[in-house]
């Protein structure tokens, strides 16, 4: 059998050959066996696919150095995925340089490390890690094979002539019988008192899970569930297409009730599907190594494992790598990267530069090649017998790693389970002190309002741009309209037109009344088909379909397949009772929008997290903001602070104010420096310094007098002044002589007070915003829709007044409470004109304003305006002009102004 040794790509700068190509080239130049020769077994589950759909004998094998194992048969792979590589009559050993480095060598082996059109790709790539020896790496021509072929034959003839990789019966570590587990849910029912339309819920679930036989798996996930409550550890209300299932809210792996929120199992199980289920848990991010160490613990070191994971090079991180071994500039470097818009066409300014060209060349080559490895986010497997021998394991952290990537693990039948650590819980957990709120009503109204008024800054899915122009629209006041915010800001529905459309037919409240009226089905979404579920309702109400084939239907819908789609239309009983023009009107309607729809049950699962956080931020701002300054990232402050001032509460860098209107900021953990006290207790600007001057350098003190944080010593710029002094160790009170003999002097140096400005200057420089606040720009604001603070805030759309303000080269515009660092020179004070929270244009003074809305605008969106303001109405090519008018709780789609 005519056999190649490959290494393949999983050997990180060792090897560029991928499985399909590389098969494709062994089925075309007469290969019939290939083995594999990797250090780990990391690839062989991919590589056995490939090969063995085109009718190669994939053998797995490990190098270490010069020598080689090779398995004779199944226990051999055994013992090599236990890394039990000692003199085995199940193994072939090998020992000494591959004859392609050595042609003297004993070794028969030609390693093969690329395809013939690779050569160049792989000396690149193989140059990011110089271990690599020069020789030639590719297939052996016939002529190099034929001369191989004699010393070959003792190593051919002991290699195994078929080679099967077995799937793997997954079996989950918690085991229940049908009965248990069945008594199990009916005492979980009782318990939580629900009727009969829950108990036929429970029966139609279990009929499907039982005859599935995946009940184990549901406990296991219940197992985790419960070692994360024994922890402390937070488990979100849920996600995905699980929370569709009662069995899985009886368990508490999920807490959203599936029957009162009209979700369908049907979406996570079917009969009619092979695809096994799939519960993914969140939790709390602070929470998921310690719960990984205790599932470690509880279910066993050989039952337990991580997945690994790679990452690849595009074209930036190939270009910086390559660049530093080539001795460019990371300046140099970085143009490159920007200029050719990350790789997509060479810059024009390096046309005579060819080692720009080279780097250029060079990284577009590498892209997409493996960088690296790291832990899957979420992936665990979990089994219910021992892992080793089964796939291969390494440690990372004290835990064991499967080589297997999820695509690998899937391959061989082992199913991952996903814990997501989710940031959003951990804080949630923070401000709760530790009190889960899933079970508690979500209908508070001020915190509808405070979302509606577009104050999502730190709120979970909505505080993007486009989600906080939907919310400020839909203006939720139920846990539902939340739900539906958060559907409408997916790809799908925003791909599909329906988002847009929905926001304009917001606009109008009588029509989305009308439009509920005429689609009940799709009454909950006001006649538009925003969730997946929805299709479901469809196939049920209209076309008499059983929810499994709705869902089929669906799937079909979604994948854009019109055979699947014909064939569930015209076995569907309710199909053929519908008159002609209808049944073309559902099936166009169906095939436009369906294949964009959202799940409902992963929304509603994520309004749940939102709104909580919402109600902190409504309810206990005192708790949220100080909370969101820590852990925000630095760029989004700016935002959060002019919300704070928006809404009407205050600024304080006094510690402990208990006061909900007050919003307590700790200058030293804005700075990263929480080991200071929240105020200094030394009596004196220079004794502060000298017990700290091990610790900061003159670039912290700096940051720690014009953050306002050493205040009570004095003015900022004459701090900034005793600096110097007080590093040294000088004190200025004993800067003469006449001072160290008792004599008192009397300093005739000025103090220098700080302006307003240049405390609000010196505090956007070092905490990323100001505290302190300046005068108000005087101009009249008759045609403006707000102040810089509400646009900045809620990322609205309209005109603001502001006055410049210039400090050390820079420019900024300001209401006086906020301000927006500009680049271009504009007048000192004017109108600044914003979309969606940016600020894009600035006059000095406006002759007339026209506020356009594409869509109808009901009556009581409109308000009286000055003479220079228009509302101009765009619907279906027609133009309406409202003078004298200005909207009212809406901002326009575009604004025109002169």
């Amino acid at each position: 059998m005519k056999t190649a040794f490959v290494i393949t790509k999983y050997e990180l700068h060792a090897s560029v050959l991928e499985e399909i190509s590389t098969t494709a080239e062994l089925k075309k130049r007469g290969y019939e066996r290939c083995v594999i020769l990797d250090s780990s077994l990391s690839s062989y589950a991919k590589w056995h696919l490939s090969l063995s759909r085109s009718g190669i004998v994939a053998v797995p094998g490990i190098r270490t150095g010069n020598d080689y194992w090779i398995a004779r048969n199944e226990r051999g792979f055994e013992e090599l995925l236990r890394k039990e590589t000692n003199d085995s009559e199940n193994l072939i050993h090998i020992s000494g340089k591959p004859r392609n480095l050595d042609n003297s060598s004993g070794n028969p082996i030609w390693e093969c490390r690329y395809l013939d059109h690779e050569s160049e790709k792989f000396w690149v790539y193989a140059s990011l890690q110089p271990e690599i020896e020069i020789a030639d790496y590719s297939l052996p021509n016939d002529k190099n094979y034929r001369e191989l072929e004699h010393d070959l034959l003792d190593l051919l003839s002991e290699l195994p002539r078929n080679f099967s990789l077995k799937r793997i019966e997954h079996v989950f570590p918690v085991r229940v019988s049908a009965e248990s587990f069945s008594s199990l849910l009916g005492k979980a029912l009782e318990e939580k008192k629900m009727g009969d339309e829950y108990l036929s819920r429970l029966k139609r679930e279990l009929s499907v899970i039982l005859a599935k036989n995946i009940q184990d798996y549901f406990m296991t996930v219940s197992k985790i569930v419960d070692i994360a409550k024994s922890i402390g550890c937070w488990i979100g209300p849920g996600r995905g297409s699980a929370v569709g299932s009662l069995v899985s809210y009886l368990l508490e792996i999920t807490r959203i009730d599936p029957v009162a929120e009209d979700l369908f199992f049907e979406r996570f199980l079917s009969l009619k599907r092979a695809d096994p289920p799939d519960i993914d848990l969140d939790v709390d991010d602070k929470s998921r190594p310690v719960l990984l160490k205790k599932m470690y613990e509880y279910f066993g070191n050989d039952r337990f494992c991580l997945i690994r994971t790679h990452s690849t090079y595009g074209f930036k991180g190939a270009a910086r790598e390559l660049g530093k071994k080539l001795g460019i500039s990371k300046d140099k470097i970085s143009k490159l990267i920007e200029w050719s818009k990350d790789g997509k066409r060479f810059p024009y300014a390096f046309e005579e530069d060819l080692d720009m060209k080279r780097l250029f060349d060079m990284s577009k080559l590498i892209a997409g090649l493996f960088s690296g490895y790291s832990l899957h986010a979420a992936g665990v497997i979990l089994s219910g017998i021992s892992l080793k021998g089964l796939i291969p394991v390494d440690f990372s952290e004290d835990l064991p790693v499967s080589l297997w990537d999820m695509d690998s693990l899937r391959i061989v039948g082992l199913q991952k389970i996903d814990i997501l650590g989710l940031k959003n819980l951990s804080l949630l957990r923070e401000m709760t002190q530790g009190k889960e709120p899933w079970d508690n009503p979500a209908c508070d109204s001020n915190t509808y309002e405070t979302l509606g008024s577009g104050y999502t800054t730190g709120i979970f899915q909505l505080e993007a741009p486009y989600a906080t122009k939907i919310i400020r629209s839909v203006k939720p006041s139920s846990l539902r309209d939340l739900s539906i915010c958060i559907a409408l800001n997916r790809p799908g529905p925003i791909k599909s037109g329906v988002t847009e459309r929905f926001l304009k037919l917001s606009r109008v409240p009588s029509e989305i009344e009308k439009m509920r009226k005429r689609v009940p089905v799709l009454a909950e979404t006001a006649g538009f088909l925003v969730y997946q579920e929805q299709v479901l309702k469809i196939a049920s109400s209209l076309l008499s379909l059983e929810a499994d084939d709705g869902e089929l239907l669906r799937r079909a819908l979604s994948k854009k397949d019109r055979d699947a789609v014909d064939r569930l239309f015209q076995s569907s009983p309710g199909y053929s009772r519908l008159p002609d023009e209808r049944r073309a009107k559902l099936y166009s309607f169906l095939l436009d929008f369906a294949g964009y729809a959202f799940n409902k049950s992963h929304s509603l699962s994520y309004a749940v997290i939102s709104f909580w956080l919402a109600y902190f931020k409504s309810n206990h701002p005192e708790i949220f903001y100080p909370l969101m300054l820590r852990e925000l990232p630095r760029t989004s402050f700016g935002r959060l602070v002019a919300e704070i001032r928006d809404r009407g509460l205050k600024l304080s860098i006094e510690n402990g104010v208990e006061d909900r209107k007050i919003v307590s900021l700790s200058i030293p953990q804005l700075l990263n420096k929480g080991e200071l006290k929240p105020k200094p207790f030394e009596d004196s600007f220079f004794t502060f310094v000298r017990n700290n001057r091990s610790k900061y350098q003159a670039r912290d003190l700096e940051k720690l007098i014009k953050s306002g944080y050493l205040d009570c010593y004095g003015s900022r710029n004459d701090l900034l002044k005793k600096m110097n002094d007080a590093l040294t160790g000088v004190n200025p009170e004993l800067k003469s002589i006449r001072s160290v003999f008792g004599y008192k002097e009397e300093l005739q140096e000025a103090r220098e007070e700080d302006t307003p400005v240049e405390r609000a200057m010196m505090e956007i420089e070092t905490l990323g915003f100001n505290v302190t606040e300046i005068q108000r720009p005087d101009i009249s604001s008759e045609v403006t829709d707000f102040e810089i603070t509400s646009a900045v805030a809620s990322l609205r759309t309209g005109i603001s007044p502001y006055k410049r303000i210039d400090y050390l080269g820079k420019s900024f515009v300001t209401d006086g409470r906020t301000f927006i660092q500009i680049e271009s020179h504009v007048p000192l004070q004017g109108f600044v004109l914003f979309n969606n929270g940016n600020p894009i244009e600035m006059k000095e003074r406006i002759l007339e304003v026209n506020r356009i809305f594409h869509g109808q605008i009901d009556r009581s969106f409109l308000a009286v305006g000055s003479k220079r303001e228009n509302v101009v109405v765009k619907v279906r090519g027609t133009e309406k002009i409202i003078p004298g008018a200005r909207p009212m709780g809406v901002d326009a789609d575009k604004i025109i102004w002169r």
